[in-house]
């Protein structure tokens, strides 16, 4: 089996399970603080794509939320997982999370998936094939417009409320786009982007599983992102992350209120 039918088949099964999961307090588990959430399904979530890929693929590396990387230094593929993004969510509502899944050939995209669990729907992109939602395809929205856009922020309190040097730029923004909204799973908010959706996202942290996959995704689908310094986004470390519907949108963005050059 290829790998991209491989993990098609995989992310369907994760999610068929956490349909089917019950969560009790005792299984939720505090990593950095009280707002960094993990539980049971998160790491038997991540075991289960582990194992089905490195079965198939024992050269690849994997590189995912709960565990150490796999095959550090092997010359496979890299695959990328998160296997509950958004867990507060998942936690506290059980919806609004996903399992997101990317591959990358060194710094070449190959595919991306990301499945919004309980909606259900599979976003997926195929390097240089398009972008779809199961088998429809995607496109960005066509709105360029400061005060037609929607901006996409999965951590506010990070992003707009605490201080930071780009926070006076971002508050500015936030006032003069069309509405601000969160939605907590950075996966989820940039196949939004995708899907026409909304029109901007910013976060100031993302770790690569959160945006590996959907960063594909939204490319295929017309979109573009980068960090806030307009370079492209780093596949190894945490990095914040700007994206926008259109090259131009994320040209005006970082132009008009992040102080780049023009």
């Amino acid at each position: 089996m290829e790998r991209f039918a491989l993990a098609r088949e995989l992310v369907l099964q994760a999610g068929a399970a956490l349909r089917e999961s019950r969560l009790r307090e005792d299984e939720i588990q505090h990593k950095s603080g009280y707002q960094d959430l993990v539980t049971r399904w998160d790491k038997e979530t991540e075991q289960f794509l582990r194992r089905g890929i490195s079965e198939a693929f024992p050269q690849d590396i994997i590189v995912g939320e709960e565990y150490p990387a796999a095959n550090e230094g092997a010359e496979g593929c890299t695959w990328y997982l998160d296997p509950i993004d958004g867990t507060t969510n998942f936690v506290s509502q059980h919806r609004n999370y996903a399992v997101s899944v990317g591959c990358w050939r060194g710094e070449e995209p190959l595919f991306g998936l990301v499945l919004d669990v309980e909606r259900p729907a599979l976003y997926w992109a195929q390097a240089g094939s398009g972008a779809f939602r199961d088998g429809t395809p995607l496109h960005t929205s066509r709105r360029r417009e400061v005060q037609e856009l929607l901006l996409t922020v999965p951590g506010v309190p990070r992003t707009l409320l605490n201080p930071h040097p780009r926070q006076e730029g971002l508050l500015r923004l936030a006032r003069e786009v069309r509405g601000v909204r969160s939605l907590g799973s950075v996966a989820l908010e940039l196949c939004a982007l995708a899907a026409g959706e909304a029109d901007l996202f910013v976060t100031l942290r993302s770790c690569p599983w959160d945006h590996n996959a959907g960063r594909i995704i939204l490319a295929e689908a017309g979109g573009s992102l980068c960090d806030l310094e307009g370079e492209f986004l780093p596949l190894d470390r945490r990095t914040p992350v700007l994206a926008a519907n259109a090259p131009e949108t994320l040209r005006l963005v970082r132009e008009r209120y992040l102080g780049a050059a023009e």
